[in-house]
């Protein structure tokens, strides 16, 4: 156990992931849920996820100059003040202002994604890190656990108010933390959005079109909620499946994390395998139990295959002989950018096959797992 908390840097960084992972839920798991519950059609979300993801790509450079100026640590206030407001939102189902409500979910995203890649690199041994990754990844996971019966009760019992406080309290605990490993970049006296953009046009790397690929998972972890959701076609099943879900992933997190730092190209292609398998039962399977077992095998997989890739991602960056705060924001950019267009295309397209996208959904996911896995190897036989 020692490996998992070699630093007291880790143990911070587990707690801070505890804390975000339990606030931030309602937004991460609920939230399309609780948007389509209020009555937003499906191509409407699908596009507002669209804009939320390019403006979080314009204002990525901003990580690098808030936190060379004023720590990382600040991104993260500013990042959960927004999600405190955002989540106020949601749970009260107002959205006449919808710019501002656009701004307050895109800004968070931008100002605090790069820090998980970042704080990585800078506190993180390599040959530690995948057991650092699987138990931050298990403190994820009880976050979300614990987060998915307090919404449940909370949403089922219209006690909003309660619920609200929770949120709130486990997002200032989560800048507490993040606050115990708060350091400065060295800053970058460049235009850092010129700086940024430049190095996404110009630059030839896989590490970029690692990101990008991920979009393909992102929008399938982000609506395979709501497609279970429309298929059970009640809260409180949903609620039951998804704390079931979450409840399972700690044994498989903790071997994968072992056997990334042993060897990560088999690790890689193990996961890819499995997880490609899983996704397409989503296309073939009818029953709702059935759905809902997958759902259970989807969730409890999902963060293992998250441990893998990401571990391979920092190794790619550790190993760079660029900035690594750079490289973190052009990744989150490269990923945002993509997402634009993707979730502009399935905005669409839904408009006419409705909840038949969830299909194309899941056929794009099978093959952005395939391309991520070769780029990976590709990566690895250059070292």
């Amino acid at each position: 156990m020692r490996k998992y908390f070699y630093k007291k840097e880790y143990i911070y960084l587990y707690l801070s992931k505890f804390c975000y992972s339990l606030a931030n839920s309602f937004i991460d798991i609920f939230g399309v849920v609780m948007l389509y519950k209020n009555g937003m059609p499906l191509h409407q979300i699908l596009l507002l996820y669209g804009i939320r993801f390019g403006i979080m790509g314009i204002l990525s450079p901003l990580f690098i100059t808030i936190s060379s100026r004023f720590g990382i640590a600040m991104c993260s206030l500013i990042a959960n003040i927004l999600r405190v407001v955002s989540t106020y939102i949601i749970l009260n189902g107002d959205y006449s202002n919808i710019i501002f409500f656009i701004f307050a979910i895109s800004l968070p995203g931008a100002l605090s994604n790069p820090i998980e890649d970042s704080v990585s690199n800078k506190y993180v041994e390599t040959k530690y890190r995948g057991r650092y990754n699987s138990f931050r990844n298990i403190s994820r996971i009880l976050g979300a656990t614990l987060a998915s019966c307090l919404v449940g009760y909370g949403v089922l019992s219209q006690n909003n108010n309660i619920l609200f406080i929770i949120i709130t309290i486990f997002f200032i605990l989560d800048y507490i933390f993040t606050k115990l490993v708060d350091y400065k970049p060295i800053k970058n006296n460049k235009n850092v959005l010129k700086e940024t953009l430049r190095y996404i046009i110009k630059s030839r790397n896989n590490y970029k079109i690692i990101y990008s690929l991920r979009t393909f998972h992102i929008i399938e972890r982000l609506f395979v909620p709501l497609y279970i959701f429309l298929v059970l076609k009640d809260f409180k099943s949903f609620t039951i499946v998804t704390t079931a879900s979450l409840s399972l992933q700690i044994i498989t997190v903790f071997i994968i994390g072992k056997y990334t730092d042993k060897n990560i190209v088999k690790s890689n292609t193990l996961v890819s395998f499995i997880r490609m398998i899983i996704t397409s039962l989503y296309l073939i399977l009818n029953s709702k139990l059935l759905i809902s077992i997958n759902k259970t095998i989807s969730d409890n997989f999902e963060k293992v295959y998250e441990t893998s890739i990401q571990t391979s991602i920092q190794n790619i960056i550790k190993n760079s002989n660029e900035d690594y705060n750079l490289l973190s924001t052009v990744g989150q950019m490269s990923l945002c950018f993509t997402e634009v267009i993707i979730f502009t295309i399935l905005s669409i397209l839904s408009i006419f096959i409705e909840e038949k996208i969830f299909y194309i959904i899941f056929i794009l996911s099978i093959f952005s797992t395939i391309g991520i896995n070769f780029y990976i190897k590709k990566e690895n036989s250059q070292k």
